[in-house]
């Protein structure tokens, strides 16, 4: 069965109107033109931070800009040459201090460049809420569907992204499903962000260099987050750990990449690693299509 719904009511996977005790199949339509998945928005754009794409251009500046930022934003647009997957471990902390609620995830990120479009996985194997153990979690894009799972309450969530074939350029801070700014040209990094770089702190990972990004008023992350920083490991130039703050600093989400290094790029990360996983039989669940395309006027 189809239903429809919009883009203002989202399906979240806490929602009492989902019963979770059986597994089935819920098929809803998105409507509206963004398609954005905004009940992911928490947690991607911390960790899908990690993966640079686009090519490095020269850009001409209109305001001051330090020659060591400058620096940093090159080495992280050219580290996409050559780039064709990443494999790393990743700690993930939610802190809401609005809910009084901290949230801890450890587990594994893949990303592999495939066309029309990439894959990437993140599988929380342990999580842990309030100091409490709680259950796995995946996040799955496969090219065209976003799938959310949660052991938790036996459910799948699987959203539709890209219609088939259809090609994305999923990772533009301006215009993609996910409004990530990373994988982009130092212009558009400048464009919406003011970005400083903060001196070393004890607390920083080791040989990182800790970029600070304030949205401009106007941009695309205007008012989502008050802040994002980047941690950009020297000698390997993606970030070891990214911080993103939100709602006048009362959400603070953190990404750690503990084992980062040079090897752990170009892998030999294949599609077969990204197959549904078999404990997702038993699971329900929910589809959310795009809408249908409008009929062409002759």
């Amino acid at each position: 069965m189809e239903r429809s719904h919009s883009t203002n009511d989202p399906i979240h996977p806490c929602s009492p109107r989902v019963n979770s005790a059986r597994v089935g199949v819920q098929h809803r339509v998105r409507s509206g033109d963004s398609g954005r998945p905004t009940q992911y928005r928490a947690l991607l754009p911390a960790l899908l931070l990690l993966i640079p794409l686009g090519a490095p251009t020269a850009i001409a500046q209109t305001s001051p800009q330090s020659e060591k930022i400058d620096e940093i934003l090159t080495r992280l647009q050219k580290r996409s040459d050559g780039l064709t997957d990443i494999r790393a471990n990743v700690r993930f902390i939610e802190d809401d201090q609005i809910n009084l609620t901290k949230r801890i995830k450890q587990g594994d990120i893949l990303f592999l460049i495939t066309q029309p479009n990439p894959h990437f996985l993140i599988h929380f194997e342990k999580t842990e809420v309030d100091g409490l153990l709680g259950k796995q979690e995946w996040y799955l894009f496969d090219g065209r569907w976003f799938h959310q799972a949660l052991e938790r309450i036996q459910q799948v969530t699987k959203q539709e992204v890209a219609r088939a074939d259809e090609k994305k350029n999923l990772f533009d801070l301006e215009k993609a499903p996910f409004p990530l700014p990373f994988g982009q040209k130092k212009e558009t990094i400048l464009r919406n962000f003011d970005v400083t770089l903060k001196p070393r702190a004890e607390s920083d990972p080791p040989n990182t260099d800790h970029l600070v990004c304030i949205p401009k008023p106007g941009s695309t992350m205007h008012g989502q987050y008050d802040k994002l920083e980047f941690f950009v490991l020297q000698g390997v130039d993606l970030p070891a750990r990214i911080v993103v703050t939100k709602n006048d600093g009362y959400e603070t989400n953190t990404a750690d990449f503990p084992d980062l290094s040079n090897r752990s790029i170009n892998t030999g990360v294949s599609t077969k690693d990204f197959a549904i996983p078999k404990a997702w039989r038993k699971y329900k669940e929910v589809i959310e299509r795009l809408p249908p395309e409008s009929a062409k006027t002759p």
